[in-house]
């Protein structure tokens, strides 16, 4: 029999793809979205704290994954209040539901966690975190352990792409753009390890199946600078890699501070025996097969990339 799981976030990139992970094993799928929930689908609002329980507790969820955030790394810096809120208080008050009723807690943090200082980083390693976004995110980690510490999986990823309608991840907002005929601005001396938003889901799926508790570092298997994998997208969407502009850091004029070179060091994961991640070129041919499919059907509004 199937768990009962309730996915907050549902509606974004990561949570559609929790939720069809999870379905695919059979277990139950209560979607919980912030706004302009649908009849099959539940209103849950991180930013109201104080809702949270009252609204989770006639649901009883065996599990709750909150792959809902406050993911704006610039705006957070004129937006503390609200990604405090969203990213740590609401996770907090889940934590401590879960903590009362018996519940686990998934909660999704980010490399940016740490500073970059250092080669690589396992779970061990203390976070040094350069802005608001990151520093709420490394909260956000610490409300969860303390509030739920025997049921509780914190997995800290990076750079993330994959199907989503709204079109809100790197991959597609560039390739928005270069199809305007923008040339485009990306910051040549930041890396990453460009992560499938399936496969995290699919390893997410993996660790609650092993009620897997602590922190798991979980991303694709290449460390690569944004230019290359920005002109790796232009390739598989065939557009134009000359309007990709190698850009340092410090003229692109963001307001928030980044660690330019963060490595996770997936080890604790794959060597656990958690299927591996796709290598991002596979990842970019079947996203690109996603949008063929849609033929044509997508009507969001083309957005600016964050470099």
């Amino acid at each position: 029999m199937g768990r009962r799981c309730l996915v907050i976030g549902a509606s974004g990139q990561l949570g559609s793809a929790v939720c069809a992970a999870l379905r695919s094993t059979g277990d139950e799928v209560i979607e919980g979205v912030h706004r302009f929930p649908r009849a099959d689908q539940v209103r849950v609002d991180l930013c109201e704290p104080h809702e949270v329980a009252s609204t989770i507790q006639p649901l009883k969820p065996e599990w709750i994954i909150i792959a809902g955030a406050f993911c704006g790394v610039d705006r957070a810096e004129t937006e503390r209040e609200v990604c405090v809120r969203v990213n740590v208080k609401g996770p907090q008050a889940i934590a401590e539901y879960a903590n009362d009723h018996g519940a686990f807690v998934v909660y999704y943090s980010t490399d940016h966690v740490f500073d970059g200082a250092h080669t690589s980083y396992t779970e061990r390693d203390p976070v040094r975190p350069l802005n608001v976004y990151a520093r709420s995110k490394a909260e956000g980690e610490a409300v969860i352990r303390a509030r739920s510490p025997q049921r509780h999986l914190v997995i800290r990823t990076a750079s993330l792409y994959g199907a989503d309608r709204q079109r809100r991840n790197f991959v597609l907002r560039l390739v928005d753009q270069l199809r305007q005929g923008e040339r485009v601005p990306v910051a040549e001396d930041q890396w990453g390890s460009p992560t499938s938003t399936e496969d995290l889901a699919q390893a997410t799926r993996w660790l609650m199946a092993r009620h897997a508790v602590g922190t798991f570092h979980a991303t694709g298997p290449e460390f690569v600078d944004r230019v290359s994998f920005a002109r790796t997208v232009c390739a598989h969407f065939d557009l134009e890699v000359s309007r990709v502009i190698p850009t340092p850091t410090h003229r692109l004029g963001q307001p928030a501070q980044r660690p330019l070179r963060v490595h996770l060091d997936c080890r604790k994961l794959f060597t656990s025996g958690c299927p591996p991640f796709r290598s991002y070129e596979e990842g970019l041919r079947l996203l690109r097969q996603w949008e063929m499919a849609l033929q044509g059907s997508l009507v969001s509004q083309p957005q600016r990339v964050e470099p």
